[in-house]
């Protein structure tokens, strides 16, 4: 058995104890899921910042600059990929890297282990600050405009460094916000939830009649679905305004058919899915048709698109993330790793893209001049 293998039955295994303590006798079951109704629009008043969470820790010691970034890099396509290169690694890690994450504005990049997550200023190499945080399994969003930082159990303001808000979402291991940043959606052992941002309320509950574990969620770019993926292969499409499964689409072969995560292209025509079963698959969304399968030499966590949609970075435990030319499905790249890949992300102009892995260190990679 690969340590790939053993590594997702122990997640899985995480996840079943999980259940089975809230379940528990004397303990508090779910809140029914709410009516179907559309969610309300966030407000746009501030939130009060509460002083019982976690705040930003300050860097010990002189921050490491691993790598001086020019502005303005060139756009990794798939014509350009074969001149991809390792521009420098982001280290100070104690355990593995779960989660990487661009802001929107390109200014920073978030990364987290198990129990804290570094933020670090993309130009200068250097980390600008440490969050305290629990993290069960992976999972980091920035808001759209820049100015929140969010876990599964927590949402944090990037300017003040602050806590802002912590969620009642103790069994929940993933976060994505939606396009316009007025909701919040997190996944894992329990059915999903959709927070307003705003008012930090819980305004849906996606809940279906089996299986509600997640093992990675994603808002379509016009915020009408969200995607989430977990066992057998499953990829639910679910409507957001009335709270019900639109279509669901298998991804799978032979028995190991989890799907760890799924990206939606920039467009919202096509969606991609990585699997533990060493492929991954695009899709057209209208159809639900299969488009490509592509193959890695082991199961994979992380799976995302290029900010123009031309590209699909995945990562694999094979200790490598591999390009992909979205219109062919062929391999333009192998961008090999010191351990197992367990995400990846492009910088939102796409000169620039961040993995992270199993040997404690974020990878920069890029094209130099």
């Amino acid at each position: 058995m690969t340590r790939c293998k053993f590594l997702h039955r122990m997640m899985f295994l995480a996840i079943v104890v999980t259940l089975l303590v809230s379940c528990s006798p004397g303990q508090a079951q779910p809140a029914a899921a709410p009516a179907a109704t559309a969610p309300p629009t966030a407000t746009a008043t501030a939130a009060p910042t509460q002083t019982s969470v976690p705040t930003a820790v300050p860097p010990t010691g002189t921050p490491p600059v691993v790598v001086q970034l020019k502005q303005g890099g060139v756009l990794i396509t798939p014509d350009s990929a074969a001149r991809v290169e390792r521009l420098g690694t982001i280290e100070g890690y104690k355990g593995k890297v779960m989660s990487v994450a661009f802001s929107g504005d390109g200014t920073y990049i978030a990364s987290s282990d198990r129990d804290k997550i570094k933020v670090w200023d993309v130009a200068s190499g250097q980390e600008a600050f440490t969050l305290s945080a629990q993290l069960d399994m992976n999972g980091l969003a920035f808001s759209p405009d820049s100015r929140l930082l969010a876990s599964a159990q927590t949402i944090w303001d990037v300017k003040s460094r602050q806590a802002i808000h912590t969620l009642d979402a103790r069994d929940y291991f993933h976060a994505a916000f939606s396009p316009d940043g007025a909701w919040l959606a997190v996944s894992g052992a329990q059915p999903i939830k959709l927070w307003n941002v705003a008012s930090r309320q819980v305004v849906r509950t996606f809940e279906a009649q089996a299986d509600n574990v997640s093992f990675s969620i994603a808002f379509s770019p016009d915020g009408t679905i969200l995607a989430d993926s977990g066992h057998g292969g499953r990829i639910r499409l679910w409507n957001v305004v009335s709270g019900q499964v639109a279509r669901t689409l298998t991804h799978g072969n032979g028995t190991l058919k989890d799907v760890h995560d799924i990206a939606f292209s920039p467009d919202g025509k096509l969606l991609v899915s990585a699997g533990i079963d060493y492929t991954v698959r695009l899709w057209d969304v209208a159809s639900g048709q299969a488009l490509h399968t592509m193959w890695h030499s082991d199961g994979l966590y992380g799976v995302t698109f290029s900010p123009d949609g031309n590209l699909v970075a995945s990562a694999s435990c094979d200790r490598t993330v591999k390009l992909w030319d979205v219109a062919s499905g062929r391999m333009v790249r192998t961008l090999s790793h010191g351990d197992e890949v367990t995400s990846v992300a492009f910088s939102p102009d796409g000169t620039l893209l961040a993995s992270g892995a199993y040997d404690s260190k974020v990878y920069l990679w890029g094209i130099s001049r």
